[in-house]
């Protein structure tokens, strides 16, 4: 590595670094003005419990903002790097002197692919373990981290509903599961007023947990059929309280990992099967749009004319954006999960050669 490749290495992880955390300030800041009353509380809290409460929540949010923008950011620090050696006209010297302007950004290349796996280790080993806080909503830090469970389904269509869950203590309050009914029966209602997990035997220990039954058929209730309850001390639903929380968050499908995934699209049960499809396959697809955008964008900047910086600039939106659009219109589809799959990779297929071929025509 020569002097000049350390001077654009840096330039370019430190423009990435400042990216990062400018960008994540403002997710911050904009998400702080809309929900400082979630962190307050009706009654109002002491600022030291807010202060702390804030802590907790954006300190773990961090992860899933580096998850959102890690991929991103690699292409505008790139072409922030080569945008300020054109401005200053640092690249005519170095091409001058018969250095290709290919063999400059080859640095910023192989520094982004580093980038790309780190980007890839966090989402696959760190985000997973962190899934239970980032999935939070504002005011259950409040609540010291209880979420209600309107509606749950396992694998075998039992449905739980609970008037709160503490995920910490793996603790369910007031407790309602309604069984799937047997072929010519209807079906029954499990109560208890709380549940506790129990991770060894993979089932759930009821306090006061009864099983309401009527009748066993259609017949029996036409016949006035009394209500028969059964004492209950577990109940074996088949999700942890962190596959809860997951299950209950919008962007649960995120925080998981490519094997969690995968497993996901054995079970039965869940609407959004060709979406879990789809994210499992964007884990595989994105550090490649990230290395291809950033070819694209640094493409406009590595020329041996002294053209102004905006202008390339420009270009190299449009062409950038362009790659954007038409990626979030690929992951917008949805139905067949094979079709899904072909959707996800159309980005790298159609942007990958191009990108390659227009890095590759450049003139030095």
């Amino acid at each position: 590595m020569t002097t000049i490749d350390r001077l654009i290495v840096r330039t370019f992880l430190g423009s990435y670094v400042l990216l990062l955390v400018l960008f994540s300030g403002l997710f911050i800041f904009f998400d702080l003005l809309v929900n400082f009353d979630e962190f307050s509380g009706e009654q109002g809290l002491p600022l030291p419990v807010m202060l702390r409460n804030m802590a907790d929540f954006y300190g773990h949010n961090l992860l899933m903002y580096y998850h959102l923008l890690g991929g991103l950011l690699l292409g505008i620090a790139g072409s922030y790097t080569f945008a300020m050696m054109l401005r200053n006209n640092e690249l005519m010297p170095l091409i001058a002197s018969g250095v290709p302007l290919q063999r400059l950004a080859t640095p910023v290349l192989v520094a982004a692919i580093g980038l790309a796996g780190l980007w890839m280790a966090h989402a696959e080993f760190v985000l997973p373990q962190f899934a239970e806080k980032v999935s939070r909503r504002h005011g259950e830090l409040i609540e010291t981290g209880r979420t209600e469970v309107p509606l749950v389904i396992d694998d075998h269509e039992a449905k739980l509903n609970a008037a709160e869950l503490k995920p910490e203590l793996g603790i369910l309050q007031s407790v309602y599961i309604i069984e799937p009914a047997p072929e010519g029966g209807l079906p029954s209602l499990v109560r208890a007023d709380s549940a506790k997990w129990d991770p060894e035997a993979r089932t759930w220990r009821l306090v006061r947990g009864a099983r309401q039954r009527v009748g066993t058929a259609l017949a029996d209730v036409e016949l006035g059929a009394t209500v028969l309850w059964e004492e209950l001390d577990e109940y074996p639903f088949r999700l942890a309280p962190d596959q809860i929380v997951l299950r209950q968050s919008a962007q649960w499908i995120n925080l998981m990992s490519i094997q969690q995934m995968t497993a996901l699209l054995q079970s039965r049960n869940l609407p959004n099967l060709p979406e879990i499809a789809r994210q499992r396959d964007i884990r595989f697809t994105q550090p490649l749009l990230s290395w291809v955008l950033l070819l694209l964008s640094i493409r406009f900047f590595l020329t041996r004319e002294q053209g102004h910086v905006l202008v390339a600039g420009g270009w190299a939106l449009l062409v950038a954006g362009g790659c954007f659009v038409f990626t979030f219109f690929c992951h917008s589809l949805s139905g067949d999960p094979r079709f899904v799959r072909l959707a996800v990779w159309l980005p790298v297929l159609v942007f990958g050669p191009a990108a390659v071929i227009l890095f590759g025509n450049v003139k030095t």
